[in-house]
């Protein structure tokens, strides 16, 4: 999508325009945001890369000691929210960028991370491999995406059916073997991808070495 259809996406997120933008915005500010810092925090630190941060309610609940964290996302409605939430935090910046076109060098950072983001790319692997990139060797890429078979993935494929638009435009929930493969595909190590069982099987979570 275009950064002009990111910057819609996140306004309407902003003005909460039905029901279902109300509850999506609740979950993710007050309990997803949560278990996916808490799945993140246990294997990243240091220098730490979120793409697509959005709003980053995610990474500022993975904020520690001896954690620096830049959130880096094509749409700048989204990130002059995110300043406002990280105003007092000293510990994150922000960089408007494309994700396949990172603007830092090689090797950079110890870990990078991205949630929700994967499944709005038709060719996601080369996201990864961008990603890949910047992390240093033995450095943790981490991406979360929608489950294909839990409810919100079979939520996406119902208003799919029914030609409604979903609420976070287009998006394409994936299974395991799918996340796996796209991490092969960007040439990472030592692969994992889990059902986040803590988000009722909405969400996997992949992770990968250099």
């Amino acid at each position: 999508m275009s950064k002009d259809t990111w910057d819609t996406v996140w306004e309407k997120q902003q003005i909460r325009q039905s029901a279902l933008h109300s509850l999506i915005y609740f979950l993710r500010e007050h309990y997803f945001s949560s278990t996916f810092a808490r799945f993140a925090r246990k294997r990243i630190k240091g220098l730490i890369l979120e793409v697509g941060c959005g709003t980053a309610q995610c990474s500022l609940k993975i904020i520690a000691k001896g954690t620096d964290i830049i959130g880096a996302d094509f749409s700048s409605s989204a990130l002059q929210v995110a300043k406002k939430y990280s105003a007092s935090n000293k510990l994150i910046k922000f960089v408007v960028t494309d994700a396949f076109n990172l603007p830092f060098n090689e090797n950079t950072f110890n870990a990078v991370w991205s949630v929700g983001l994967l499944e709005h790319f038709e060719t996601p692997s080369l996201a990864l491999t961008e990603m890949r990139r910047v992390v240093k060797p033995e450095g943790k890429v981490i991406a979360i995406v929608p489950y294909k078979y839990g409810p919100l993935g079979m939520l996406n494929y119902g208003f799919q059916k029914l030609g409604k638009e979903w609420i976070w435009e287009e998006e394409t929930p994936m299974d395991q073997d799918e996340m796996y493969r796209i991490f092969e595909q960007a040439e990472l190590r030592n692969i994992n991808v889990q059902k986040m069982y803590d988000t009722f099987l909405m969400f996997l979570g992949a992770t990968g070495e250099k």
